[in-house]
């Protein structure tokens, strides 16, 4: 199996994620703009997880490295990097837990996609070949970075394609207190996302990390 890949591992969720799949035991390979960034990004994990493998490189690099790819970039940059990045994630399963987000008065909304109603989606169309699950939207980045807290929760995730599902709840077993739910079709994605929005607002309203729980499932 090969290493994990974090596209835009240096900000708050990709480093929060590799720090956890790090302490579950998985090689990671941290993806910046910026080679440097991203080195010291994957130092901070081996510092943090002793005797983890984890290594830094600019982002079409880290890419290269991996059959498996995060994305966490900022939405505002997903279209553009895409132009630049379709034809090495073509093949891949493409991770995709980017939630487009803008704050307007104090208030968290859905920002709009070129072309696309949910960022899953939007990767979808422009890499047809890729595998792209949509996951993680849910989960609070700071509590992902703290290693000594608790993770707890269910991460709902949905793709097209019924092998890439698999192979993300297979992931997401691996940490501990998360339970993956399939929610089946990537159109699905758009609802993760309003999730999030709303998770956002009740964080600022009282001062809380909150995620979801899925009750009812078997």
């Amino acid at each position: 199996m090969s290493r994990l890949a974090f596209v835009g591992g240096t900000g708050p969720q990709g480093l929060g994620l590799a720090l956890r799949f790090a302490q579950a035991g998985e090689a990671v390979v941290i993806g910046s703009r910026s080679a440097s960034r991203a080195d010291d990004a994957a130092r901070r994990i081996r510092a943090a997880v002793p005797g983890a493998v984890a290594d830094g490189f600019e982002n079409l690099d880290a890419i290269g490295r991996s059959d498996r790819v995060v994305l966490a970039l900022p939405a505002a940059a997903l279209s553009g990097f895409l132009e630049i990045a379709r034809s090495h994630l073509g093949g891949k399963l493409v991770i995709d837990v980017v939630v487009p987000l803008v704050q307007r008065e104090g208030f968290f909304e859905l920002a709009p996609l070129p072309g696309a109603p949910s960022a899953g989606e939007l990767v979808q169309q422009a890499v047809p070949s890729a595998r792209v699950v949509s996951a993680f939207k849910n989960v609070p980045a700071a509590r992902l970075q703290d290693l000594h807290a608790a993770l707890e929760g269910d991460v709902v995730f949905c793709s097209d394609d019924a092998t890439a599902r698999a192979e993300m709840a297979a992931l997401v077993a691996k940490l501990a207190g998360l339970r993956a739910v399939d929610a089946g079709r990537l159109a699905n994605a758009r609802y993760l996302e309003a999730i999030t929005a709303l998770l956002l607002n009740l964080n600022h309203r009282f001062r809380a990390q909150t995620s979801i729980a899925i009750v009812g499932l078997p």
